[in-house]
C-alpha cells in the first residue's frame, strides 16, 4: 500500500517498529476524476475544511465517506462527522482575576485554540500552535499568570446535549456571566473522536499535523491504534510538553482521565526530548483490547507506563477516593429514586462495570481529582502548573442510551454537581484568584435515531458490498482492510490485482442505499429503502489539492 511518510524525530522510533513505508506523494487527480473533485467540492465549505483538517496522507483512509445527515456510520451511536450538531461544543473560560467577565461572546473558535490560549494566559512565548490561535478576548488585560490552569473536558457534552438537558447544569450556567463563554465553538476537524480531539486540545493543531487521525489507522500497510506502542505515533508536541521542558520540568503537569486515548491533551511525558514522567492516570488495562477498554483500577497500559507517573495512592482502598468511598457513591445513586434495589433507574448498577458506567463514577472521580491536587501540590508555588481532566460518563451514556435519554439527564446533572464541588475546592486549596479553567467538550453526542430519523449504516454491509462488487480474482485477499465511521481503508494492491481503482470503488460506494447497507438487526427506514446513504464518497488523496480549498482557508473552520 502506497502512503506518504511524514519525516520527524518521533517517526524514527515508529519506523523501527513497523514495516518500512513506501514513499509516494498522492498523485494529482486525473482529468477523468473531475466528477469526484466536483462531488467533494459540493460539500458545505466548513464540512470540507473540517474533513481536510482531520486527514493525514501517511496514515489516513483511501476513501472519505460522509453520510447523508442525519444518517451515521457504525453501531453504538458514534459521534463522528463534520456536521454542526456533532461539532458544536461549549468553550467556557473562567478564573476571576485572569479571565474577563463578559458572558456570551461572539467569535468562532475551535479546540485547536485552547493550547495557545494557555500559553498567552501564562505569558509563555515559547509555544507555536500550527493551527490554533489564542482566544485573547477571554484574557483579562494586565493579569499575572495563574498558579494553576485546568483544562476540563466534559466528554461528549456538546451543545446539543446541554440544550436538551438545559435544566440540569444550573451551576455552570451561574458561572457564565463571571467568565467568557464562546457561543460559536467547534471541534474543527473530522472524524470527531476522543483520541484525535484530545490531541488537538493539547497541541493546538489538527490531526493533519499531530497525526492522531482516528481510533484506527494504518502505517506502512499495518493496522494500528493511536497509543498501541505508547506516544510514538503522536508527532507534534503539546503545550504541556513545551512549557514543562522550557521551565526545567519544574511545573507540575498531570492528567486524570479514563483511557490512554486522553493522553493527547497532556503530552508525551518523558518520551519527548527533555520531558519528565508527568502525572497520568487512566483506567486502561495493562494490556488493552481496544482503544476504549477500561479496567476497574487506576492504571497505565504497559506501552505508556515507562513515560508517565501513576501515583500509588490512587488504588488505596481506605483512602478518601478509594474503593470504600465508591461503594458509598453507588449507594447514593441507588437511593436517588427513593428505593435501594441495586438499580439506577431501570439499569442494574453492578452490570454496568460494577457501577463505574453510572453517574456514580463522576462523583468518585471528582474526589479523585481533589486528592491528586492536594497530594501533588498543584498550584502551591510560583511556577504555574497544568492539570488536564476528562470526565467520561456523558460520553458513555450517549453511546448506550443516546443524548435524549433519561440517563443523560442524570449524567449531566451529576457532572454539574461535581463542578459545584470542584470550584470551591480550588478556591480553598489553590486560593481565590490563583487559578483559571476552561470547560469544553471533545465533540457532541448522537440523538436517538427514532427521534432524528437517522439510519445506521452498517460498516460490515459496506465491506461486503465492496467485496462482492470488486473482489473477483479468487485469491482470498480482501480489498477492504477496515471500515470506520467516515473512513474506508483499502488494500490498493489487491484492488489493482482485481483491475479496479480507488476511484471506481468511491463511485460505487457513493451509490449504496439503505437496503444495501443495512445489517445487525437494523432495517431500512420505511419508504427510504432505495435512498442513498452517503452525501459524498471520494478518494482521500484528492483532499490536499482540491481547488475549492484555497490555502488560506484550509486550517480554519470557516463557515
Amino acid at each position: 500500500m502506497s502512503r506518504v511518510r511524514r519525516v520527524g524525530a518521533l517517526l524514527v522510533v515508529v519506523l523501527a517498529l513497523l514495516a518500512p513505508l513506501v514513499l509516494s506523494a498522492p498523485a494529482p487527480a486525473a482529468s477523468s476524476d473531475q466528477d469526484l473533485i466536483k462531488l467533494a467540492c459540493s460539500l458545505p465549505h466548513r464540512y470540507l475544511v473540517r474533513t481536510w483538517n482531520g486527514f493525514s496522507p501517511d496514515r489516513g483512509p483511501e476513501l472519505t465517506a460522509i453520510p447523508e445527515e442525519p444518517d451515521f456510520m457504525g453501531a453504538g451511536l458514534p459521534h463522528v462527522g463534520p456536521w454542526d450538531y456533532i461539532q458544536h461544543v461549549p468553550m467556557f473560560w473562567y478564573g476571576p482575576g485572569h479571565i474577563r467577565a463578559q458572558g456570551d461572546t461572539k467569535g468562532q473558535v475551535t479546540l485547536a485554540d485552547v493550547a495557545p490560549t494557555q500559553a498567552e494566559l501564562l505569558h509563555f512565548d515559547g509555544f507555536n500552535a500550527l493551527d490554533g490561535t489564542s482566544m485573547s478576548s477571554a484574557i483579562q488585560p494586565g493579569q499575572t499568570p495563574p498558579k494553576l490552569v485546568v483544562v476540563l473536558v466534559w466528554d461528549s457534552a456538546g451543545i446539543n446535549v446541554l440544550d436538551t438537558h438545559k435544566d440540569q447544569w444550573p451551576y455552570l450556567r451561574s458561572l457564565i456571566p463571571k467568565g467568557t463563554w464562546y457561543t460559536d465553538a467547534y471541534v474543527g476537524s473530522s472524524p470527531t473522536s476522543t483520541a484525535q480531539d484530545h490531541a488537538t486540545l493539547g497541541t493546538g493543531s489538527f490531526p493533519i499535523h499531530h497525526g492522531i487521525i482516528s481510533h484506527h489507522f494504518q502505517l506502512g500497510g499495518l493496522d494500528t491504534t493511536p497509543w498501541q506502542i505508547g506516544p510514538n505515533f503522536f508527532v507534534e508536541p503539546t503545550f504541556g510538553d513545551i512549557y514543562d521542558a522550557a521551565n526545567g520540568n519544574q511545573p507540575i503537569v498531570g492528567m486524570v482521565a479514563t483511557a490512554d486515548i486522553h493522553l493527547g491533551m497532556l503530552g508525551h511525558g518523558s518520551f519527548w526530548g527533555g520531558g519528565d514522567r508527568d502525572i497520568a492516570m487512566t483506567r486502561s488495562p495493562a494490556t488493552k483490547g481496544t482503544s476504549t477498554a477500561e479496567g476497574d483500577v487506576w492504571n497505565l497500559p504497559n506501552a505508556d507506563a515507562p513515560f508517565y507517573h501513576l501515583p500509588a495512592y490512587l488504588n488505596e482502598k481506605g483512602g478518601p477516593a478509594g474503593t470504600k468511598s465508591f461503594e458509598h457513591d453507588k449507594q447514593v445513586l441507588d437511593r436517588a429514586d427513593g428505593k435501594q434495589d441495586g438499580k439506577w433507574r431501570e439499569n442494574d448498577i453492578e452490570a454496568l462495570q460494577k457501577g463505574f458506567d453510572t453517574p456514580a463514577r463522576t462523583t468518585y472521580q471528582e474526589r479523585i481529582v481533589e486528592e491528586v491536587v492536594s497530594n501533588e501540590g498543584f498550584g502551591t508555588d510560583d511556577t504555574p502548573d497544568l492539570l488536564y481532566l476528562n470526565f467520561k460518563e456523558i460520553d458513555y451514556v450517549g453511546h448506550v442510551w443516546s443524548m435524549d435519554s433519561p440517563e443523560m439527564t442524570d449524567a449531566v446533572k451529576y457532572q454539574d454537581d461535581a463542578l459545584k464541588r470542584f470550584v470551591p475546592f480550588l478556591d480553598q486549596t489553590v486560593g481565590k484568584g490563583n487559578w483559571a479553567m476552561v470547560i469544553t467538550a471533545d465533540h457532541a453526542a448522537m440523538p436517538n435515531p427514532l427521534d432524528s430519523g437517522g439510519f445506521e449504516i452498517s460498516t460490515g454491509a459496506v465491506t461486503s458490498a465492496i467485496e462482492n462488487q470488486f473482489d473477483k480474482n479468487g485469491d482470498s485477499v480482501p480489498i477492504v482492510d477496515n471500515v470506520q465511521p467516515g473512513s474506508v481503508f483499502l488494500n490498493e494492491d489487491e484492488a489493482a490485482a482485481n483491475n479496479t481503482t480507488i476511484e471506481d470503488i468511491a463511485r460505487f460506494t457513493q451509490t449504496l442505499t439503505q437496503t444495501q447497507t443495512s445489517g445487525g438487526g437494523i432495517e431500512p427506514n420505511p419508504g427510504q429503502e432505495n435512498d442513498p446513504v452517503f452525501q459524498a464518497v471520494f478518494p482521500s488523496s484528492i483532499l490536499p489539492d482540491l481547488p475549492c480549498l484555497p490555502e488560506a482557508s484550509k486550517t480554519k473552520d470557516i463557515a
